[in-house]
């Protein structure tokens, strides 16, 4: 008796593995067009809808699919003029403006960069002011001052690796703010 009841519960764990390690004979068909890219990107929404804020949506989304995601507090339907197609990047920030001529104006801008910094979205340094670089740990004021300084001296360009030329930036604060771009 003893013997069978072991059987039965050696046979009720065996049988669920025997199956689970089985594979199915006919591959997937293959769709003719992709629809995800398999990549997530941030994107904020704000403006004349109900549930604000930031959006996981695909790497091709379009800013009136998330908007729709975001539930327009009215029908877009109602718009007078359609909204314009616009793609979203990684960090955009999407504002709906419904006003109360039947008007629908769509704004595509940046998320700020203390939001792209908390995200772990990089950052431009390119396009960063002086307020901005004083966000970075460890760059106060001044030294923002001087980044921004550095930047508009060269021609308006700057690379993270140019970083290491302005005075007060060494090599231990550098290994620190480069993760941010």
């Amino acid at each position: 008796m003893q013997r069978l009841v072991m059987i039965a519960c050696a046979a009720l764990f065996l049988v669920p593995l025997v199956l689970k390690g089985r594979t199915v004979q006919d591959p997937p068909e293959r769709a003719a067009f992709p629809v995800s890219s398999g990549r997530t990107e941030s994107v904020k929404v704000n403006g004349d809808v109900r549930n604000p804020g930031i959006y996981a949506v695909n790497a091709n989304a379009l800013a009136e699919s998330v908007i729709i995601m975001a539930t327009p507090v009215r029908p877009l339907a109602q718009c007078r003029t359609p909204l314009p197609v616009l793609p979203l990047h990684h960090g955009a920030s999407v504002t709906l403006l419904l006003l109360p001529d039947g008007e629908c104006r769509l704004a595509v801008g940046q998320m700020t960069v203390s939001e792209r910094m908390i995200l772990g979205i990089p950052l431009d340094i390119a396009t960063m002011s002086e307020a901005d670089f004083d966000l970075l740990p460890g760059v106060g004021p001044a030294l923002a001052k001087r980044i921004t300084a550095w930047r508009q001296n060269n021609g308006g360009k700057l690379r993270v690796e140019d970083l290491s030329a302005i005075e007060g930036i060494g090599e231990k604060k550098l290994y620190i703010i480069r993760k941010f771009f």
